[in-house]
């Protein structure tokens, strides 16, 4: 009798792994496709947010999204995990969100060439252009959007009164038509360091959204959106408008784990610089899409590289660190950039930028948007290479007069987001200053105190020195208090600022002095 209790017992032990193994491994949805409940499965592969990350890295620890990821695959990487899923669908299309061509050394090397040779070996289907691919200057991205072997998809962008881009396409897939159209961010002339776009204006996503579905929706059986305004303004738009199936979101760099539905969409997103591929399988049952189901993919086997995109890779690779090459000083420890941390609170590099900038604009104090960090700088020694890896944006020294109201005004929009670490990029340092904030506060009421480094309070009334850089002079990130300030000189390039400092000191080493700090703190 004992003998057979045992068996029992060992039988549904059996019996209970092989159960945890198929509910783990087996795919139902795709087991109902090939039974015939669904009609059709569609593959949509995304990528979103590349920012010109070519090449694999995995040393900086940085920050590359939401889930603190800090491997970059590189693009050579994401083309195996795309080829991999290609191998098992030929009902696949291959979308990206936006921010693709700007924001490494790289991609600095003539204005983003190899990331444009790159992007066609991928076999994008079609792109919406992100704030950050009008940092060339709005003549480039055209330019760019001629070389390219797929197109640009825009029904917000406009130039002189005409669309810019192509406004929607419509692609067969297996059995199904489907149309795919692109918004971006009407915060993006705002959000680029470059000031020439003369001519363009981005027109109301909800407004182009609902045209364009009015003259998809009777030629296709689905429509997706492949968008760079934001997943917060994307959860707004399905609120207002129907007969999107599926968002395939950017420009927050977000890393979804499943598809939220809100009424009768499914947004996703896809994280940011190269971090992870997005996996959207759209099931069709009765002529609609029924289900999304998705997943990041990710892998850290370099080895595994497409070959032909790893030679164009490395080719940019070599040009960016030849050009960039000079080592100027050395860091005791790592100076951090991690992007949540520059976009919600006192940092060693921000401290360090900053005080550059003061010093080299010889200002009372120094104000530096987040935003504008990219990665952090290793310990050791730091060359030229990282330092635009830190700083890749063409951002100038600049120094202002301006009235200590105006600063107020400014601080107060660096924290109105807070404690956003994802999409405020407004966030400001400082050096030469101290200010304190009450979290608890509505935005716009927010800051308690502003003092100079002996102590006393900013006079609003008085005129002050303020190192800074032009694309916040220039109301970048909405900094109109800047704005109105009286230019007194131009600079270098911020990296060649923080080079330059870097190499008078020799040694660096990061400390946090209280400069930023925050009370009534609710949320983290």
């Amino acid at each position: 009798m004992k003998s057979y209790k045992n068996l029992i017992v060992l039988g549904l032990l059996v019996l209970g792994a092989a159960i945890f193994l198929t509910v783990k491994y087996v795919d139902f949805n795709t087991v109902l496709a090939n039974a015939g409940y669904y009609e059709e499965k569609v593959t949509v592969l995304s990528t979103s947010d590349i920012h010109g990350h070519i090449i694999f890295d995995d040393l900086t620890g940085g920050y590359y999204s939401l889930d603190e990821v800090s491997t970059m695959m590189g693009m050579p990487l994401m083309k195996h995990l795309i080829d991999e899923v290609r191998k098992d669908s030929n009902n696949t299309l291959l979308l990206d969100s936006g921010d693709l061509f700007h924001g490494t050394n790289e991609a600095n090397i003539e204005k983003g060439k190899g990331v444009v040779e790159i992007a066609n070996m991928m076999g994008y289907d079609g792109m919406a252009p992100g704030n950050h691919d009008f940092n060339f200057g709005v003549d480039r991205l055209t330019e760019i959007s001629q070389q390219l072997e797929f197109p640009f998809l825009s029904a917000n962008i406009y130039k002189d009164g005409k669309l810019l881009f192509q406004e929607y396409k419509i692609v067969q897939v297996g059995s199904k038509k489907i149309g795919i159209f692109g918004l971006t961010t009407t915060d993006a002339l705002s959000n680029t360091n470059s000031k020439d776009h003369s001519g363009v204006t981005l027109e109301d996503p909800v407004k182009c959204a609902r045209s364009v579905i009015g003259k998809l929706e009777n030629q296709v059986d689905a429509i997706i959106l492949v968008s760079h305004l934001g997943d917060d303004m994307d959860r707004e738009l399905v609120k207002q408008v129907d007969g999107i199936d599926l968002i395939l979101c950017g420009h927050h760099h977000f890393l979804y784990e499943e598809a939220k539905k809100i009424n009768n969409t499914y947004l996703v997103e896809a994280g940011g610089y190269s971090s992870h591929v997005g996996q959207a399988d759209m099931y069709f049952k009765d002529g609609k899409v029924a289900k999304v189901v998705w997943k990041v993919l990710h892998t850290k086997d370099k080895s595994k590289e497409d070959k032909r995109l790893a030679a164009v890779a490395e080719k940019y690779h070599r040009l960016a660190l030849e050009e960039n090459k000079e080592v100027v000083a050395r860091a005791v420890e790592k100076l951090d950039g991690f992007r949540s941390n520059v976009r919600s609170k006192e940092t060693t590099l921000g401290n360090v930028l900053t005080d550059a900038m003061r010093e080299l604009g010889n200002a009372d104090f120094a104000l530096m948007n987040g935003g504008g960090i990219r990665e952090s700088i290793s310990q050791g020694d730091i060359s030229l290479y990282a330092i635009g890896k830190s700083l890749p944006f063409i951002n100038s020294l600049v120094t202002i007069e301006i009235k200590g109201s105006n600063v107020y005004e400014a601080l107060e929009r660096g924290v109105r987001l807070y404690p956003d670490g994802g999409s405020n990029g407004a966030f400001l340092h400082v050096s030469g200053i101290k200010y304190t904030f009450d979290a608890s506060k509505p935005a716009g009421k927010r800051i308690v105190s502003v003092t100079t480094n002996d102590g006393k309070p900013l006079d609003k009334n008085k005129l002050y020195k303020v190192a800074t850089n032009d694309y916040l002079y220039n109301g970048g990130d909405g900094y109109k208090e800047l704005e109105d300030s009286k230019l007194l000189s131009k600079g270098e390039l911020l990296k060649d600022v923080l080079a330059r400092y870097l190499k008078n000191k020799g040694e660096i080493t990061g400390t946090i002095e209280g400069r930023i700090q925050v009370v009534n703190q609710r949320y983290k």
